[in-house]
């Protein structure tokens, strides 16, 4: 399916949201080519990536300036033996990052409003809403809304569809109870992951058939005319050239966080979600 050298779309995504994720936080990005990136990090990254606590607690207590750490991330897999840290799906490190995202405030807590004068129980739900970009011969966003069941793990897509008519309030309302997770975000996040990754992929083939197509064809095409040239320039040139080509047409999906949440829903309502076909 896809060519010697040529990163799966999954990995692809990857490098382009740890891009996003470090330069919207003021990183330094240091190196960025496909598949690896090489970052200079903020004290306040370091500080919550790093796990070195006992040495900004030194420098502070010395009144010294600390020195963030530079970090390279490998996502393309032909490059693994390069000096770095490996990232991919279901890789604690990425994981860590998706949390920082969810610490960040896009992240609520909310129960299914009810009248009841009796005391009832409360699911927890963990929703997170997502677009998927496809990049390549063609543009296209599709929002993603998914819901996993904290307590048998049972998972539901178009969740906000499900429940958009019903009313929430931030407050536990009066005489209800919460049903504590069984499982936790984390690994409801990682389930989410596979799930998607999965479904992406799927969804894909002919996206991605399509779109290699045209992007081979553009770049035989551009070779062909370069042959016939030999001025000094021309390296450079057709360098750039077959660069503006894979950024506009290399098949990539993108997947942008919108928000996600830990939402309590009735008993009734959880049972309606879990038998829905």
């Amino acid at each position: 399916m896809w060519k010697k050298g040529i990163l799966p779309m999954n990995q692809a995504e990857i490098h382009e949201f740890l891009v996003h994720f470090f330069y919207k936080r003021q990183a330094t990005i240091e190196l960025n080519e496909r598949g690896l990136l090489k970052v200079k990090l903020t004290e306040e990254l370091d500080q919550k990536l790093m796990n070195r606590p006992f040495y900004w607690q030194y420098v502070k207590k010395l009144g010294k300036q600390g020195e963030p750490m530079s970090v390279t991330f490998i996502s393309d897999e032909s490059k693994k033996e390069e000096k770095g840290e490996w990232i991919h799906y279901g890789s604690p490190r990425l994981e860590q990052l998706f949390q920082m995202i969810f610490e960040e405030g896009r992240y609520a807590e909310l129960y299914e409003e009810t009248n009841q004068d009796e005391r009832q129980a409360l699911h927890p739900w963990f929703i997170c809403n997502l677009k998927v970009r496809y990049q390549g011969s063609y543009t296209q966003d599709e929002l993603v809304s998914i819901g996993v069941y904290l307590i048998n793990g049972t998972m539901r897509f178009k969740m906000m569809d499900e429940i958009l008519q019903e009313s929430f309030v931030n407050v536990i309302p009066d005489y209800c109870y919460k049903i504590p997770p069984i499982i936790s975000h984390n690994r409801a996040i990682q389930m989410i992951n596979q799930e998607i990754s999965l479904r992406i992929n799927q969804k894909s083939s002919a996206f991605e058939q399509e779109s290699m197509e045209l992007y081979q064809k553009e770049l035989n095409m551009t070779d062909h005319l370069f042959k016939t040239r030999e001025d000094e320039d021309t390296e450079v040139l057709q360098k750039n050239i077959e660069e503006q080509i894979y950024n506009r047409l290399y098949p990539k999906v993108q997947l942008k966080l919108i928000n996600c949440g830990l939402f309590y829903l009735t008993e009734n309502r959880s049972k309606h979600m879990m038998n829905i076909s």
